[in-house]
């Protein structure tokens, strides 16, 4: 049973568990590809990312850390990127 969708997230993300998002669920929400968003939990990238979590060794991401990473990634340190 698909979870409801009370976010404000486009259709056809649904995340699995709660608010959890996979790698996947990220680039179709942020527009990059997967492996953009894989790259930027590489430790030199980890400023530029979305904040992840895991979970033994399964990450995940947080609906509303994403959609917050989303509306912020214009600016970096008070200036336009």
């Amino acid at each position: 049973m698909p979870i409801e969708n009370t976010a404000g997230v486009p259709p056809g993300i649904e995340p699995a568990i709660g608010d959890r998002l996979t790698t996947d669920d990220v680039a179709g929400l942020s527009g990059l590809t997967a492996r953009t968003v894989v790259e930027y939990r590489s430790t030199r990238n980890r400023r530029r990312g979305p904040p992840f979590h895991y979970d033994g060794r399964e990450v995940y991401y947080l609906l509303p850390e994403v959609l917050d990473w989303i509306d912020n990634r214009g600016t970096a340190h008070g200036r336009a990127v």
